[in-house]
């Protein structure tokens, strides 16, 4: 039977999915192997995974997990809404009792789960009986994430995996440690550029914008660099480390405390007196991060905290002479934010030209993500709504009743513009935007891919314009996202490539057994006869 005569025919509805040439083309190469599927997001993995869902009902259950729940709840409704089947349950620990569960593992014949929920209830599933399980956001599947567990459950009952994800990252052994867990023996990969996607992209303008740093943020950042280097000389003490503010990154004194603590452990004396150190070093940089990048609004808030903090880091600071002046500089200073004026300026412009616009500005801290909403609803015609993770501890967050009220809203119009941390770039259904804003670069592949993605969707064109604060880390944050997106299409291909020729060279072995099993030996008589070699 053809593709095209299955979806019209078999279990999915009528006139719902629109036959795209991409989707077609994966869905054959799929549909019969454990797979990853790579798909820039809003060009529609779900909807392959739909299809491969109605090809393979005929043959046993199937298992649709995602890591969230708002994700699952998303994909529960669109197999519900595209395809003609029936006992589809979603599943999640919180809300389905234990006894309840077990019920519907047994007579449900899709089940959408998140892998916590699964992982907990192995040893009440029976694998035998699924034909397939779809693992989304499949680069996941690293260290001891649920999805590793349910994999080799799968695996080991013969259950056909398919893996989606919109950007599997740049590290090569992340890579192959995916498609190892996930027993992946094809890779589909496409990009906005493949011959077979190319038609279906709307226009997407993507720009950066460099904007110079006011000179008197300049000069306090000159101070905190003086301050930086008091703090590596001390730490210089314990630890040779270099003494440049500039080759010293945030993310290296990190990674150097968590050596630290270990050792602590055991060892203690004067590395008590390094971990201080090190902390300390940590909330300067911030500090710097604070003022640069975000702006004079975000380091005043910080400069708050630094005040409150009872930690031996936290004194230890405020003992420094050259720390008051900075203090004293930045509170004094008054609110002087191009960034966030450029922020204002791409806005007016953009739904003064655009009906019925919609915008997302990503920012990375709460902090700038108060400022921004703040400011952006005094402009006119805009009406924009904080869009944040859940609480951690003490701190102020969004339960995820708020969220999906927020985002009801969004789609609604209600609000036009949704001022978003990292929670708006994976695995929440955000309707298709006609701008994206980065507040400041992102130095990931995945999550660059993922924030971009948000506009240009469902065929109506989009912009995304990406600010970067000159002589901030923004510069270098941009350039790292741009060299590990470049990096992850080679590693994928080439990780394509090698399982290709594994499976190629698992054929010839396979046909040389066949070859020696069905080998002719004529005998003395003349005649000939089939001899097993095994």
């Amino acid at each position: 039977m053809e593709f095209v005569e299955f979806v019209e025919m078999e279990n999915i509805k009528p006139n719902k999915i629109v036959k795209r040439e991409y989707q077609i083309n994966i869905f054959n190469s799929v549909k019969d192997k454990n797979s990853l599927v790579v798909l820039p997001t809003g060009l529609g993995k779900t909807i392959i995974a739909v299809m491969l869902i109605a090809y393979k009902a005929k043959y046993g259950k199937i298992l649709f997990l995602a890591p969230t729940k708002p994700l699952c709840e998303q994909h529960y409704a669109t197999v519900k809404e595209l395809t003609t089947l029936n006992g589809i349950f979603l599943v999640t620990g919180e809300k389905t009792k234990k006894e309840k569960r077990k019920e519907i593992y047994e007579m449900a014949k899709i089940i959408v789960a998140t892998p916590q929920t699964i992982e907990n209830d192995l040893d009440m599933i029976g694998f035998s009986k699924f034909s397939l399980a779809i693992f989304d956001e499949a680069h996941r599947a690293v260290g001891n994430y649920a999805y590793v567990s349910i994999a080799r459950k799968c695996l080991e009952k013969g259950v056909q995996i398919l893996g989606l994800t919109a950007s599997p990252g740049s590290d090569y052994s992340r890579l192959k440690e995916v498609i190892t867990n996930l027993g992946i023996e094809n890779i589909e990969v496409r990009t906005e550029e493949d011959r077979d996607v190319k038609p279906y992209i709307p226009e997407r303008k993507l720009r950066w914008k460099i904007i110079e740093m006011p000179r008197e943020i300049k000069a306090i950042a000159a101070k905190i660099d003086e301050l930086i280097m008091d703090f590596l000389i001390e730490l210089n003490k314990y630890f040779k480390i270099s003494l440049s503010p500039r080759r010293v990154t945030k993310k290296m004194l990190i990674q150097l405390q968590e050596r630290i603590q270990k050792r602590v452990a055991n060892e203690g004396g004067s590395l008590y007196q390094a971990v201080s150190v090190v902390s300390a070093l940590i909330k300067i940089y911030h500090l710097k991060e604070m003022l640069t990048s975000q702006g004079i609004e975000a380091a005043k808030n910080y400069i708050k905290k630094i005040e409150m903090d009872p930690s031996k880091a936290g004194k230890k600071i405020r003992q420094s002479m050259k720390y008051r002046f900075i203090r004293d500089e930045i509170l004094r200073t008054t609110p002087i934010n191009p960034k966030l004026e450029f922020t204002k300026k791409i806005l007016v412009e953009h739904f003064m030209a655009k009906e019925n616009a919609k915008a997302i500005v990503f920012a990375e801290y709460r902090d700038t993500i108060e400022v921004l909403h703040q400011e952006l609803n005094k402009l006119p015609g805009i009406k924009a709504a904080k869009f944040i993770g859940q609480a951690k501890g003490s701190g102020d967050g969004m339960s995820q009743d708020e969220q999906k009220k927020v985002i009801k809203l969004f789609k609604s119009g209600f609000y036009n513009v949704l001022v978003s941390t990292s929670i708006g770039e994976e695995g929440i259904d955000i309707p298709a935007t006609s701008l994206v804003i980065f507040y400041e670069p992102v130095p990931s592949a995945i999550r660059h891919i993922q924030r971009r993605g948000r506009t240009a969707r469902g065929g109506l064109p989009g912009e995304v314009y990406i600010l970067i604060m000159r002589g901030s880390r923004d510069e270098a944050y941009y350039w790292s996202s741009r060299r590990k997106e470049k990096r992850m299409m080679i590693q994928i291909k080439k990780l394509r490539d090698m399982i290709k020729e594994m499976v190629e060279e698992k054929e010839r072995m396979e046909d040389k057994k066949e070859d020696r099993k069905e080998k002719i030996i004529v005998d003395a008589s003349g005649q000939t006869k089939l001899d097993s070699w095994f």
